[in-house]
C-alpha cells in the first residue's frame, strides 16, 4: 500500500475516535464557537455539532494524508521520532500558550500522532 493510501486508511479510525468525541464534548465545544463569532452563534446547537464532526472528520483524512506523505519522505524509524516529537511539542506549546481548551487540544494531538504515527507504518506494510 502506498504510503498516502496508508495514511487515509489510519485516518478511518482516527475519524471514529474523533466523532466518539465530538459527540461526547459536543455540548462543552458550542459555547466556545458561539463566543469566537456572532454569525456562528446564528447557527442551531444540533447543526453546528454536526459542523464540527464533519470539519473534525475532514481533519483526519487530512492528517492522514500528510502522516502518509511524512512516512513515505522520511521512512522508519525517523517517522517514529517526527510522530513523537511533533506530538509532544505541539502540547507542550497549547499549554504554554493562553489557548482555549488547552486539555481538548491536548487530546486532540495525542489521538492524532498516537494514532497516525502507529498506524500508518502498520498499513504501509
Amino acid at each position: 500500500m502506498s504510503p498516502v493510501t496508508a495514511g487515509l486508511t489510519a485516518g478511518i479510525p482516527l475519524a471514529l475516535i474523533l466523532g466518539v468525541y465530538v459527540f461526547a464534548r459536543g455540548k462543552a465545544l458550542v459555547p466556545f464557537f458561539y463566543n469566537s463569532d456572532e454569525s456562528i452563534a446564528k447557527i442551531p446547537e444540533k447543526a453546528l455539532i454536526y459542523i464540527i464532526l464533519v470539519c473534525f472528520i475532514g481533519a483526519a483524512f487530512l492528517f492522514g494524508t500528510l502522516y502518509g506523505w511524512v512516512y513515505g519522505w522520511l521512512g522508519i524509524p525517523n517517522y517514529y521520532y517526527v510522530a513523537l516529537g511533533a506530538t509532544i511539542l505541539l502540547s507542550i506549546l497549547t499549554v504554554g500558550n493562553e489557548a482555549p481548551l488547552k486539555i481538548d487540544n491536548v487530546l486532540w494531538n495525542i489521538a492524532v500522532g498516537g494514532v497516525l504515527g502507529i498506524l500508518v507504518p502498520i498499513f504501509a506494510g
